[in-house]
């Protein structure tokens, strides 16, 4: 007879006799799976021609209570005799050993390595009596199903290889999932799986749905501009860079993808879950196992996510990490330290696979974990930034070519790249702090705290640093679990925060962009004060969008945890959120007052700062300037140049600074003479042209273009040089500072980089400053 059918009548003969002609066919029915075991187990309603509706016979649900005990059987089957086992069972029944079929006789001695039985042996005995609650059955009726089936199981009348082989066979098909019914959640809420409220607003998907997806069409046109900017600096960096300002140029030009590549890759972990998992295990040599520990870990995590498996990978430097195969679908992978932990402290261990599960039932899962591309994303760009900052500032101080377009350039990175990681960061930590509250609402906060604390392998500091990108502090995930089962409001606030942290961060950069463009202290000020309110408005749509699902979520989470594992969950209490969301509501009612919203600068990220704009090869820093006297009257920022009305002819009186870099020892006089013979024009329309009064044969003035923002007027001028028997496009840019008694120019005259063979240090380039007069044109 088959082992399944020959178990099946085992159990029904003993158990439940009325069921035992059919007994074979149910085993065969449940071990074969899918719609033949959900068929077994769930209640018929009446239908025409019948005579009623029946409900699931016992002796399926036996069998798929053992199903999910399993992995604990297997493991004390392994390292312990039958005999200790049944005589441990008779202690936890409080029933004689005798009647348990105990011979009168000494335990047998085990493995003399065999961990102690009794806590599996109590995780079995819960885990038994709670499936079969949640399958309906009345309480004293599952009380002693538990332990009469554990007692046929252990009986010394078969071998444990029989044993083992019914066992496994259980355990070899996919689950049939939670069953359904008002008992599912009764019994789910007595382990933590029935409750809500563990769980915190997903502020991940909060930030790919409310502040990158809306801005899908700019990020898309904002890569298309980069990716031809970087085809030119490429293009120019493999081509004989004679100097360094090139390489940093670039690899500045690259950080700013990341709003970008943020959006892509939160895209493709979510459109491609089975492909995302099929390369973790393949990258992380992650493999079933036949372990008896393994198998009791896969069983503990499917009593808690049905949708849930367990790999073993080799890395000791790592305890569990989770990854999708699908949708509503995830693996979690167990590394060695686990393992060992799970022998020395089974509260601890589970508190970490409870942590992985929980980033399956918030839903987070498709974007954190094993092989995440969003995460690595963060961290790498961070690790980016780290690096070409300090090497920028080496080169700046060693006076290298085109310091001042790199200045910018590195500037603007430098300020818009943290700012735009504030918030997936905060996200990030909001879901591993979620994580955390869910493992102790099962197993207690001094279990996490000890899972977080020596049993944690303990990395370099720098792999420690870059993981604050993706991983709140230890600090902080301490606190939180001796604030347990309170810090709900604190937590919940942790986004809310992180929106107020990036508005100040804008206006810490305007205040120091407005000092090194020559403003004082007070004027600085003054105007970062008074642009407070244009700060407020453009945070203002999702400021109102915080603070509706802080306040809705008690009752939104129930079904967020429904979307992801099919478990009835009961609502949170309002109190908690409706704290949180006070900060965000003030200050979103306080952006009402500034008109509709304003974005200040763009990016799928949300607002960026104002005071930044950046030109491939010659980037200049702009700022927000106090208002002058006279109005605008147009699109084009027309007020009076210097005192005088546009349009308005432009000299070179004097030169302050004449600097040459390049080879060419003529190049310095020639540049300048032609400079200072000629007449720039700037129109009301926002062109800037140039009359060439010398006349030099070679140089051609094409015509340019001029944008003002307060007293600061940046601009750039096109020039034809014939050379060697080419024509070179060269370009003069950069501002005009009409905040002082006089007009004074800032610019640097360089080849236009277009990709071809000439570089940046190929080429001779002028960097000059010079006091200009300002006349109104005929």
């Amino acid at each position: 007879m088959d082992t399944v059918a020959f178990w099946s009548n085992r159990l029904a003969e003993h158990l439940v006799p009325a069921e035992a002609a059919s007994a074979g066919r149910v085993g065969e029915a449940y071990v074969a799976g899918g719609r033949r075991r959900r068929d077994l187990l769930r209640a018929s309603a009446a239908e025409p021609g019948g005579f009623g509706g029946g409900g699931a016979g016992e002796l399926p649900i036996i069998l798929d209570a053992l199903r999910v005990v399993c992995g604990d059987l297997l493991g004390l089957l392994a390292s312990h005799p039958l005999v200790n086992l049944l005589m441990l069972l008779a202690l936890r029944s409080g029933q004689p050993a005798a009647g348990f079929g105990v011979p009168p006789r000494a335990p047998q001695p085990g493995p003399a390595s065999a961990p102690d039985p009794a806590p599996v042996l109590d995780q079995a005995i819960a885990g038994l009596r709670n499936r079969l609650l949640a399958q309906g059955v009345a309480g004293d009726r599952a009380e002693s199903l538990t332990y009469d089936t554990l007692k046929l199981v252990f009986q010394q009348d078969r071998e444990p290889a029989e044993i083992e082989a019914f066992l496994r066979a259980l355990s070899g098909s996919p689950p049939a999932g939670p069953p359904a019914g008002p008992a599912t959640t009764r019994a789910l809420a007595r382990s933590g799986g029935g409750a809500s409220d563990w769980l915190l607003p997903p502020w991940l998907w909060f930030y790919f749905l409310g502040v990158l997806a809306p801005g899908v069409p700019g990020a898309l046109d904002g890569l298309r501009q980069d990716a031809d900017g970087m085809t030119v600096l490429v293009g120019s960096l493999l081509t004989n860079v004679q100097r360094g300002a090139m390489a940093l140029l670039t690899a500045t030009g690259a950080l700013e993808f990341l709003p970008s590549l943020l959006l892509l890759t939160g895209i493709a972990g979510v459109l491609f879950p089975g492909a995302r998992g099929r390369w973790a295990e393949r990258r992380h040599r992650l493999r079933p196992s036949d372990d008896p520990v393994i198998e009791a870990m896969t069983a503990f995590v499917r009593s808690h996510a049905p949708a849930a498996d367990v790999r073993l990978g080799e890395r000791h430097d790592r305890l569990a990490r989770i990854y999708p195969v699908g949708w509503r679908e995830a693996r979690v992978a167990v590394y060695p330290p686990l393992v060992s932990l799970w022998s020395r402290d089974r509260e601890a261990a589970r508190a970490v696979l409870l942590h992985e599960v929980a980033h399956l039932r918030q839903g987070d899962h498709l974007i954190v974990g094993l092989a995440g591309p969003f995460a690595w994303v963060v961290r790498m760009w961070g690790v980016a930034l780290a690096v070409l900052t300090p090497v920028s500032a080496v080169y700046l101080v060693a006076g290298g070519v085109g310091g001042s377009s790199l200045l910018t350039a590195v500037l603007k990175v430098v300020a818009a790249l943290p700012i735009t990681l504030i918030l997936p960061v905060a996200g990030l930590w909001a879901a591993e702090l979620s994580a955390d509250r869910y493992a102790m609402s099962a197993v207690g906060p001094a279990a996490l705290a000890r899972a977080l604390g020596p049993a944690r392998p303990r990395a370099h500091a720098v792999r420690r640093a870059l993981a604050l990108l993706s991983h709140p502090p230890l600090r902080l995930r301490l606190w939180a679990a001796r604030l347990w089962p309170g810090g709900t409001a604190a937590l919940a606030a942790l986004w809310p925060l992180a929106v107020v942290v990036r508005i100040a961060a804008i206006v810490v950069f305007e205040l120091v962009a407005l000092n090194l463009t020559g403003f004082s202290f007070g004027e600085s000020v003054r105007t970062v004060i008074g642009s407070l309110p244009e700060q407020l408005s453009s945070a203002r749509t999702q400021l109102t969008e915080v603070t509706a699902l802080l306040v809705a979520w008690p009752l939104i989470a129930p079904l967020w945890l429904r979307v992801w594992t099919p478990v009835r969950a009961s609502r949170q209490r309002f109190a908690p959120y409706l704290v949180s969301a006070l900060v965000p509501g003030l200050l979103a009612t306080g952006g009402l007052g500034a008109g509709p919203p304003k974005e200040i600068g763009s990016g799928p990220a949300g607002p960026l700062p104002a005071a930044t704009t950046t030109a491939v090869g010659a980037a200049v820093v702009t700022a927000t300037a106090p208002q002058a006297t006279a109005e605008r009257t147009g699109l084009v920022d027309d007020r009076p140049w210097a005192g005088q009305e546009l349009p308005v002819d432009l000299r070179v009186q004097a030169y302050r600074k004449l600097e040459q870099h390049g080879d060419d020892a003529e190049w310095r006089g020639v540049a300048a003479g032609w400079l200072g013979a000629g007449v720039w024009r700037a129109e009301r329309d926002g062109r800037l042209a140039f009359s060439d009064l010398a006349r030099r044969p070679g140089l051609r003035p094409v015509e340019g273009a001029w944008l003002r923002t307060g007293d600061t007027v940046t601009f750039w001028l096109p020039v034809e040089r014939d050379a060697a028997g080419e024509t070179m496009i060269m370009e003069i840019n950069g501002t005009i500072d009409l905040s002082g008694g006089q007009a004074v120019m800032d610019a640097l005259w360089a080849r236009k980089l277009d990709g071809s063979a000439a570089d940046l240090g190929s080429f001779t380039a002028l960097e000059l400053t010079a006091v200009l007069d300002v006349s109104t044109a005929p």
